[in-house]
């Protein structure tokens, strides 16, 4: 078991450092404004270049910590790394307030598209749509307000923008997590090859005027969270890195620093959940550290010559 979660890790390592070295290589040739400057480069190269596994009297193993750099739009290992610190921070967050046992559902909401429309205007258009969702959510909680839409019922949603690439067509699109106390119907559609609702495909065709591609699943956030039969859909990294070539990700990340787009967005009860992640995760490390009788630190160094990790 101790062998196979390092194996495990340290193959997912090698991956990201794989990824960032042709990434920084491409950035330093064709972009080099998105490196800033010398310090920010140096923190990225020197990004999991140690790891620090603890291993407990129990035979539990974990990631302990790395030098990680913490620039999730460009290193693949920090992205994962912010990816299940949500979703831990989610799991944590539906204990705290009840919410296991109500109805959860995974949304996806596309805009129709051509190959001739340009990067920038498909963002532009999502982060639109999504402003208009949030606003409909605003409105739907007022008193005075009626709720003529679909998304009054929904207590609690995240939603977050992905851009992959299938050949040479764009393909953008919104993720949505969101629950309620009752149940919803859902029913497959042959022609969008996935469960939907109709209420929310007339609902979108009111907001985009051209499409009513949507998907609607329900999700058990009891199991499969770091899977995409969960919620790993949602809080997955922000940029496509296993899809996307690395020009059309370093296109992506350029576009995102110029207009400062923000991929993520939360509504309801989490709307500031942001604000207790790192305190919440440094107090559980700390506590399950203090109250362990023995534990054992293994660490192991990148080796840049042969792109593989060496047990010190």
């Amino acid at each position: 078991m101790k062998q196979s979660l390092y194996k495990r890790t340290i193959d997912k390592m090698v991956k990201s450092q794989k990824k960032k070295a042709e990434v920084v290589a491409y950035i330093e040739e064709n972009a080099p404004h998105l490196l800033w400057n010398e310090y920010r480069a140096g923190r990225i190269r020197e990004c999991c270049n140690v790891v620090r596994f603890i291993n407990f009297w129990h035979w539990n193993q974990k990631l302990y910590k790395s030098n990680f750099c913490k620039y999730d739009k460009l290193c693949l290992a920090c992205a994962t790394r912010r990816a299940i610190k949500k979703i831990q921070l989610f799991e944590a967050m539906i204990q705290k307030y009840w919410y296991e046992g109500k109805h959860w559902y995974h949304i996806t909401l596309t805009i129709r598209h051509k190959q001739s429309d340009t990067l920038e205007q498909l963002m532009d258009r999502l982060i639109e749509l999504r402003g208009k969702i949030s606003q409909l959510i605003r409105n739907c909680k007022r008193p005075e307000q009626r709720k003529n839409t679909f998304f009054w019922q929904f207590e609690w949603m995240v939603a977050s923008i992905e851009v992959t690439h299938w050949k040479n067509w764009r393909h953008p699109h919104i993720h949505m997590l969101v629950c309620w106390d009752k149940e919803i119907d859902t029913e497959y559609s042959s022609f969008l090859w996935s469960e939907s609702n109709r209420d929310l495909q007339k609902e979108w065709f009111w907001l985009t005027k051209d499409s009513y591609s949507v998907g609607m699943r329900k999700v058990d956030v009891a199991k499969n969270n770091y899977d995409r039969q969960g919620i790993a859909e949602v809080f997955k990294y922000a940029v496509k890195f296993t899809t996307l070539s690395t020009p059309k990700l370093v296109e992506l990340i350029d576009l995102q620093k110029r207009k400062q787009y923000r991929f993520y967005a939360t509504y309801g009860i989490f709307r500031w959940w942001k604000i207790e992640d790192n305190k919440l995760a440094r107090q559980l490390q700390k506590a399950e550290i203090m109250n362990a009788s023995s534990i054992v630190f293994s660490d192991y160094v990148f080796d840049e010559k042969n792109f593989s990790y060496i047990f010190q």
